[in-house]
C-alpha cells in the first residue's frame, strides 16, 4: 500500500529523471508531461493495491514505457480513424458533384427524347408502371411501350455514355 508521504517522496525524487525518459520516448516535452502525469494520477487512484518491492526507479520507467506505448497506439488509430474519415468525405463529395452532374445529363437527355417516349419511360422508372399499366393509361399496345422504352433507353444511353462508366 501507498500512503501520502511515500507518494510524495516519489514524485519529488523520481519527477525529473521520469520526464526526461518520457522524452525519450515520445519525442515531444508536452506529450512526455503528460505521460508522467498519467502515470502519476494511475500510481495514486490505484495505491491501495500498489507494493513496489523492487527499485521504484525501475517500476516507473517502466510504467512511462508503457504508458508511451498505449498513448502512442491509441493517438496513430485515432490519426488512421481521422485520415480515412477525411478520404470518405473527399470520396462522397465527388460522388455528391458527379451525381448531380449525372441528374442534370439526365434531366437534359429526357428533354431530347420524343414525347411519347419520354412518357413512356417516366412512367416506367419514375411511377414503377409496368409495361401493361403503361400501355393501359396511354391507351397503346404493350408492345408500343417496348418499343418506345427500346428508343427512350437507346437514347438515354447515346446521350449518357460517357458518365455510364462512373457508375457501372
Amino acid at each position: 500500500m501507498l500512503d501520502l508521504r511515500t507518494f510524495e517522496r516519489l514524485f519529488k525524487e523520481h519527477h525529473p529523471h521520469c520526464l526526461a525518459f518520457a522524452i525519450h520516448y515520445t519525442g515531444d516535452p508536452h506529450d512526455a508531461e503528460e505521460v508522467v502525469q498519467l502515470v502519476f494520477s494511475q500510481l495514486w487512484e490505484k495505491r491501495a493495491g500498489i507494493a513496489i518491492t523492487g527499485s521504484e526507479r525501475s517500476y516507473l520507467f517502466t510504467a512511462i514505457r508503457n504508458t508511451a506505448i498505449s498513448q502512442w497506439r491509441k493517438q496513430s488509430v485515432r490519426s488512421e480513424k481521422e485520415q480515412s474519415f477525411g478520404q470518405m468525405q473527399e470520396v462522397e463529395v465527388h460522388l455528391s458533384v458527379q451525381a448531380r452532374e449525372l441528374e442534370n445529363r439526365l434531366e437534359q437527355a429526357l428533354k431530347k427524347l420524343p414525347e411519347r417516349c419520354r412518357e413512356v419511360f417516366l412512367l416506367s422508372r419514375r411511377q414503377q408502371l409496368k409495361y401493361a399499366e403503361i400501355a393501359a393509361v396511354m391507351g397503346i399496345s404493350v408492345k408500343t411501350v417496348e418499343n418506345q422504352m427500346g428508343k427512350a433507353l437507346k437514347i438515354l444511353h447515346q446521350e449518357l455514355r460517357e458518365y455510364l462508366h462512373l457508375f457501372l
